[in-house]
């Protein structure tokens, strides 16, 4: 059966809803048409609301769509079934979302028709929104009916599609909502505010029953809540994808580098352009991140770089999407969360990383393949010397660098304009290129002719911070938040015992730190990496016996490549083992421990006591 959606698109040539025919464009605030929602409510909320709500939920107002329904519900715990017919539509906190004709958009990325996808629009970050798309699909009607149980629903939901065009939106609960890092968040002292699920309910409409049963907050969707991408994101994304499809072979990925200075938005567009590009992904074409920020990392607790073959959009934060299971495609783990003490390390870990993928590359169905490559946001000094040579050693086709345009290129303080001129004219990093005996000629090197295109964009996070008054959360607590994710989201933390007569110990922080030297007790309560070498033998023969276990002090050459985290619990003198947490399946190949500068969370040591095992 065909469904088309026409009858709204003569709906969007009124004069009086010409909102909907800017998609892309801001969305403009409006009030609630419910004349029950008063000023006088509206006080008494505000009276409610303490001062740390305050805070957190600054700019956010209730809101009742102008077109969009609920029709119904059903199943327990329900489903909610919504005409949508609106622009946008936002929900705070975490939810399932199914649209049944494919006419929905979030965050770039299409919805496919039929299916549910999980949207984690947690306080830590703005929320991305529910775009309406024009389209038109045909869905077997027994497709639909068997995902909304109540037959009478089902047809009027159909009916209402067939009438006023639109989509069919399920919403549901995230069964995430369950895990004990959910749980947690909303039990902590401090993040409980942006994971919280408690609302003050106004009005007792079918709106507000989803914020009863689901926890989720429906809110005034506007550039200044929610995530709204503008014209210029939206061009530049396609123009790269065109580029892609149109460029890339096999044996050459297509590189985008994104780069900027620190809170100018480069991990919101890059999540944009992920999920864009993730509607041409097939047997031909495949799409990789390099997560190249040691300070905030996207798939991993801090401290690491890595590159995802990804296949599923990116719906939410980093803490919703670091999983313990399945990990990064490839992990390695620098120990450090600022390349500042060890800069020429840091490039060697990003020049291994590219080696691994072409290796990996070769050695697997070779597909033309975008690279997404994400960088810190360092953008002066010494950071801007490890961004050029980042740029020389990717040989990217294009580089987008995020800022501020009313700021000068010029100023000393501020990252300059990365073109291909500027860079060409710019001196190498002499260290770096000393460590790996390469020439200091700026135009050919590595993979030979540095050409790129370079597109600068102004930063959407820019004017949103000068309008907001929003707390929002420093880069640690963002660390913080992919620790606890990493062990508590999923059900496959272990509680292990690892002789530590089998592992070489590693020490990456500094020489002249006493725990520089490993003494198997000093990590009781503490995290460690669990990495792996295929040289082994060799580490282990360059290593000296320090309190009974293998100690690599000479390490600057090595890399660790690592294949997760642990909790270690105890040390057990008698037995000599590591009694660890950790939800990594398969420790077999694990034969190094290594200590980095984590950031752990003060709690965590009481927190495994609540797992259970």
């Amino acid at each position: 059966m065909k469904r088309s959606s026409s009858s709204l698109d003569q709906q969007l040539t009124n004069n009086d809803d010409k909102i909907h025919q800017e998609s892309y464009a801001k969305m403009v605030r409006r009030s609630s048409s419910r004349s029950e929602f008063n000023n006088e409510e509206k006080n008494q909320y505000n009276k409610q609301t303490t001062a740390v709500d305050q805070r957190v939920e600054d700019k956010t107002s209730y809101w009742l769509p102008r077109y969009s329904l609920i029709l119904g519900s059903f199943s327990e715990p329900p489903t909610y079934v919504i005409h949508f017919l609106d622009s946008h539509l936002t929900f705070l906190q975490s939810f399932q979302i199914c649209s049944l004709f494919g006419r929905v958009r979030i965050h770039g990325y299409t919805l496919h028709p039929l299916t549910f996808y999980s949207v984690y629009n947690y306080r830590t970050n703005s929320p991305v929104s529910i775009e309406f798309i024009n389209s038109e699909t045909t869905i077997p009607l027994l497709d639909i009916k068997s995902l909304i149980s109540d037959i009478q629903l089902a047809d009027n939901a159909l009916l209402n599609v067939e009438q006023k065009g639109g989509d069919i939106l399920l919403i549901r609960k995230e069964s995430n909502n369950d895990s004990l890092f959910i749980k947690t968040m909303r039990e902590h002292q401090f993040y409980k505010n942006w994971f919280s699920e408690n609302y003050n309910l106004f009005e007792r409409d079918n709106w507000k029953q989803l914020e009863q049963n689901l926890h989720i907050r429906l809110i005034e969707t506007t550039d200044q809540i929610a995530v709204i991408p503008r014209k210029e994101f939206v061009s530049t994304a396609d123009h790269i994808i065109n580029r892609w499809l149109n460029v890339a072979v096999e044996d050459s990925p297509f590189i985008v580098l994104i780069c900027g200075e620190k809170d100018m938005g480069k991990s919101t567009f890059i999540r944009y352009l992920t999920n864009r590009a993730l509607d041409h992904i097939s047997s031909t074409f495949s799409l990789t991140y390099f997560d190249c920020d040691i300070g905030q990392c996207e798939f991993s607790i801090g401290g690491c770089l890595s590159y995802v073959n990804l296949d599923s959009p990116l719906l939410g934060p980093p803490c919703s999407h670091i999983k313990s299971n399945p990990k990064p495609d490839r992990l390695l783990y620098y120990g450090l969360l600022s390349p500042q003490t060890s800069p020429v390390r840091y490039l060697q870990y990003i020049n291994k990383l590219r080696q691994i993928w072409n290796i990996d590359q070769k050695n697997g169905n070779q597909k033309r393949s975008m690279i997404l490559i994400n960088t810190m946001g360092w953008g002066t000094g010494l950071g801007l010397e490890i961004l050029k040579e980042t740029i020389c050693m990717c040989c990217p086709k294009v580089v987008i660098q995020l800022g501020d345009n009313m700021i000068s290129s010029q100023n000393r303080n501020k990252m300059p304009d990365l073109t291909l001129e500027w860079l060409l004219q710019q001196s190498v990093y002499v260290p770096y290129r000393q460590q790996i005996q390469m020439n200091n000629r700026r135009q050919q090197d590595y993979d030979g002719q540095l050409n790129y295109e370079y597109i600068k964009m102004q930063s959407a996070a820019v004017s949103n911070r000068l309008e907001s008054n929003t707390s929002k959360l420093r880069a640690r607590d963002h660390r913080l938040l992919a620790t606890w994710s990493y062990f508590f989201s999923s059900s496959n933390l272990s509680y292990i015992h690892l002789p530590w007569s089998q592992l070489v110990h590693v020490s990456l922080l500094d020489n002249k730190n006493k725990n520089s030297i490993v003494i198997p007790d000093s990590l009781e309560r503490s995290m460690v990496a669990l990495c792996s070498s295929e040289k082994i033998d060799q580490l282990r023969n360059s290593a000296v016996s320090i309190n009974e276990t293998f100690q690599l002090l000479n390490y600057q050459d090595e890399i660790f490549e690592c294949l997760g985290f642990a909790w270690i619990k105890h040390c057990n003198k008698e037995t000599r083992n590591y009694e660890i947490y950790t939800p990594v399946n398969c420790l077999t190949n694990i034969n190094l421990l290594v200590i980095g500068a984590f950031d752990t969370p003060d709690e965590f040591q009481y927190m495994f006591s609540r797992v259970n095992l």
